[in-house]
């Protein structure tokens, strides 16, 4: 059953077994969608994306591992931290996007495209607010101490919020279409 989220498109139905005995058994009656792409593209996009995502990963965290001073201010250190949580989702998004083309149900959409796209946005969010916090930083505080490391870090980040909108920018442009005709479910 799916979360709670999606408890609308599923009823809940009592049938009878051979012995008898009262079975209940989900039923899925919501939307179903599909994509605008074939299954060869598909596949083709959710490697993309898994191979993007590993780069921006990567270079996230070890943009975290230099020791440069603005990282250990407040307003820098909160929005890169708060990145991972995204991030994580984002992996999580793109590991459910399915490998074959069919009929997609609501939730898959959901925990998926809509997941993939939702969760780079927010992640690029976070780390436009940690580089600005680091130009406040480089601008006010920094009295030039450092400045080599602070450029390492910052085309970290910069290049993992790169991979991260490739990856946004690629699932936008993913149409997801309500399917016209109604299918049974199982």
């Amino acid at each position: 059953m799916a979360s709670k989220k999606y408890i609308k498109d599923y009823d809940l139905v009592e049938t009878e077994d051979e012995k008898g005995r009262v079975k209940k058994t989900t039923v899925y009656n919501g939307d179903y969608f599909h994509l605008n792409l074939e299954e060869s593209q598909i596949k083709q996009f959710k490697w993309q994306f898994i191979l993007f995502f590993v780069a921006a990963a990567a270079l996230h965290v070890c943009a975290g591992l230099l020791n440069n001073p603005g990282l250990n201010q407040m307003y820098t250190a909160v929005p890169y931290s708060a990145a991972f949580f995204p991030l994580f989702s984002l992996a999580a998004g793109i590991l459910r996007i399915p490998n074959e083309k069919r009929p997609y149900r609501n939730e898959e959409m959901g925990y998926s495209y809509q997941r993939v796209v939702n969760m780079s946005r927010l992640y690029l969010i976070f780390m436009g607010i940690g580089i600005a916090g680091l130009f406040i930083y480089l601008v006010f505080a920094s009295e030039g101490r450092a400045l080599g490391r602070e450029a390492i870090y910052f085309g970290l980040v910069l290049s993992a919020a790169l991979f991260v909108w490739i990856i946004f920018h690629k699932a936008n442009k993913i149409v997801i279409e309500k399917e016209e005709t109604p299918i049974n479910s199982e």
